[in-house]
């Protein structure tokens, strides 16, 4: 694959690709080989309250942080850069102590929390939203100044600990204790370790805040509050609303195989095309602000995806269910049937998702949210038309897949529109 991609990357380039490729393959790795130990400890209960607890975590982050982290890419200079990730941070925290209120206000007047099947898990909702927050800028500020070691080293690390932390207890505490207390675990060790590399009085260190930038930030990316957040809280509410209903209509086992088949559908985009989309997203941007034109770029990221994707998604296709069942136990391998009903979704996720990105080097917004809202309702409608017609979920999901993979069609050609200044 290295070969392929020498011919649209420099050398240099290549070389940063390669350690973070590196980073990430492991990373990846990991849950991968202690997946059948993991599977044969927790059972899809247990996966099930992960799932819901990773989903109302995913919503808020959004709102939290995931707007205003465009702006440490789209900043000119460095310094601007440094302060927008404390004032993306800042606004992180606000988020944060505001969601602890609710929370606590929730837990001490209702018995909502406690009936829930996460439970008292939804407490920890507040640390995880700034974990997040914080690893998230600070992965983004390394890719800006090129430091793929520290990358890649945090994904090891994380993904690593996240495991050791989950088998450990799973071994010990029978239920999902486990997997919450790894995941959880895992987003604090992740935003420490960044802390301390890059909380430094140097040239890749981020300083010291500027309390005085905070209002010229929030004025001067208004779009990403306004328009971006909300297309993001919007599309991260499409992706998890299979949780929230399956977990209404079929139950939090059911929810349980889902989130397992979903993390595993995941690996393939994390392991082959994450490192690539970082290297996209940084070139992408300084290209488009320096010539007006980043679609050289663009096609040839969308060669290599559709290049390396291939042969993992016919795979996917074929053996899904008996893969499942052999590698991970007969009782996964409805996880597997649900693989095969989502597999035309994350092929085109896996292609198309990363070229978006155009959208907002273009500042777009506006567009992209009318798009969100338009998928969200063709999200919506797909389960309640299929919940007429069909009586089986895994057929349910099918109809959900096709319609979500018909949009991000819509999104490849617009973003190819966009990729030239003048054809915006």
């Amino acid at each position: 694959m290295l070969s392929f991609l020498s011919d649209f990357i420099s050398i240099k380039t290549l070389k940063n690709l390669t350690t973070l490729m590196t980073g990430t393959i492991i990373s990846v790795l990991i849950p991968v080989l202690t997946a059948p130990i993991s599977s044969r400890i927790f059972n899809s209960t247990d996966y099930g309250v992960l799932g819901l607890y990773m989903a109302v975590s995913g919503l808020i982050s959004v709102v939290a942080y995931a707007h205003y982290q465009h702006g440490i890419l789209l900043e000119k200079d460095s310094d601007g850069a440094r302060q927008m990730i404390w004032f993306t941070m800042f606004f992180c925290l606000l988020v944060s102590i505001f969601s602890a209120m609710v929370v606590l206000t929730i837990y001490l007047s209702t018995n909502i929390i406690q009936e829930s099947e996460v439970g008292l898990w939804f407490l920890f909702l507040p640390v995880s939203i700034i974990c997040s927050g914080i690893t998230s800028c600070l992965l983004i500020w390394a890719n800006r100044i090129q430091q793929y070691k520290s990358l890649a080293v945090n994904r090891v690390i994380q993904s690593a600990l996240t495991v050791i932390i989950q088998i450990a207890l799973g071994l010990l505490i029978k239920n999902e204790t486990g997997l919450l207390v790894g995941f959880i675990g895992g987003q604090i060790i992740s935003a420490l370790l960044l802390l301390q590399k890059f909380y430094v009085k140097n040239e890749t260190g981020i300083g010291f805040p500027q309390l005085s930038t905070f209002k010229e930030f929030a004025y001067k990316y208004r779009g990403l509050l306004f328009f971006s957040a909300p297309s993001e809280f919007i599309n991260t509410l499409i992706n998890q609303s299979p949780v929230f209903l399956l977990q209404r209509f079929a139950g939090i086992s059911y929810v349980g195989n889902y989130n397992f088949s979903q993390r595993l559908l995941g690996m393939p985009q994390t392991l082959l095309s994450s490192a690539i989309v970082e290297v996209f997203r940084q070139k992408a941007a300084l290209e488009y602000h320096n010539n007006g034109d980043c679609r050289p770029i663009f096609m040839k990221t969308l060669k290599a995806l559709s290049a390396i994707s291939l042969v993992p998604f016919l795979i996917l296709f074929l053996f899904a269910p008996s893969l499942f069942a052999f590698i991970f136990g007969e009782q996964w391998r409805e996880a597997g049937v649900i693989s095969q009903m989502l597999g035309i979704l994350y092929l085109f996720r896996f292609i198309i998702s990363p070229l978006t990105y155009v959208y907002t080097i273009a500042g777009k917004f506006k567009e992209d949210f009318v798009m969100h809202i338009l998928l969200l309702m063709a999200t919506l409608g797909s389960f309640y038309v299929g919940s007429l017609f069909v009586h089986d979920d895994k057929y349910l999901l099918l109809i959900y897949s096709i319609a979500y993979a018909s949009f991000y069609l819509i999104y490849l050609y617009r973003s190819y529109q966009l990729s030239k200044k003048h054809n915006g």
